[in-house]
């Protein structure tokens, strides 16, 4: 019954496909202490674990059906190669782990985690599995965490506001940074840009919405005068057709009409 089928195998069956949907199942039907047990055949094979196309599953898998507490040794043992963490977070299967982690742990378990990886937030925000971290941290971060981070990517914006990878941050953090009402007023002149991307398209009506009088009508002009270009582009379009006021501008253009006359 439970996990006793698997004792002694987790880590072999863990490398193989087959195997490792096994122990994701097995560990459903478990009980806490099994799990425990069970997940102490992963100590000293966190790191492997990690960056296997197969075992990084059932690594996950640990991670949310463990207490937290149970989880610690995993924390450990990815702090025991504190400069590779950040690399961890830019790795295909690796930056999932950190994911559980921050989701299903407690934030001081975590915290020299997310120490390591906000020294080197500025690269991570705009890498393609990085951002996926970054944004978890926005989600279950402590109000520090989350402030220090807003401070980077205002620090930032000029660049970062241009990375679609850093938009999905960003959206993060008009819902999550201390400072989200500071962030979405220094954003107001990338909007025409940010609103033809395919992520950062997301964050122009987050950004209209916490604006203050003043700068949400400074934001609206400047959106009017490239209502059409936004008009001809796939994803402004969409930005264009959620704002009233800009759709009743464009709407009697075609696409192909409006590209034209954003030309001219």
């Amino acid at each position: 019954t439970g996990g006793s089928g698997i004792f002694g195998c987790v880590w072999d069956l863990s490398q193989r496909s087959k195997g490792c949907r096994h122990v994701q199942e097995m560990l459903q039907s478990c009980g806490d202490l099994e799990r425990s047990q069970l997940s102490l055949e992963l100590k000293g094979h966190v790191w492997q674990a990690a960056r296997s196309a197969c075992a990084n599953y059932v690594l996950q898998k640990f991670i949310q059906v463990l207490r937290p507490q149970a989880s610690q040794f995993i924390i450990d043992e990815l702090l025991q190669q504190k400069n590779e963490v950040t690399d961890l977070a830019r790795h295909q299967y690796g930056c999932r782990i950190l994911q559980r982690l921050l989701e299903n742990c407690h934030a001081e378990q975590m915290e020299p985690i997310v120490k390591l990886l906000l020294a080197e937030a500025m690269t991570l925000v705009r890498h393609s599995y990085g951002t996926f971290v970054m944004q978890v941290i926005l989600d279950f971060g402590t109000e520090e965490q989350r402030e220090q981070l807003g401070i980077t990517l205002l620090e930032t914006l000029k660049s970062t506001s241009q990375d679609e990878n850093c938009a999905q941050v960003l959206s993060k953090a008009l819902q999550h940074a201390p400072q989200k009402e500071t962030l979405a007023t220094a954003m107001v002149p990338h909007l025409p840009h940010m609103a033809r991307g395919r992520h950062s398209h997301h964050t122009v009506l987050p950004v209209l919405q916490l604006l203050p009088e003043a700068e949400l009508n400074r934001a609206m002009t400047l959106l009017s005068s490239k209502a059409t270009k936004l008009w001809a582009s796939r994803y402004g379009r969409l930005v264009v057709k959620a704002i009233p006021s800009l759709y009743l501008q464009c709407c009697s253009l075609t696409r192909r009409e409006a590209a034209v006359s954003s030309r001219n």
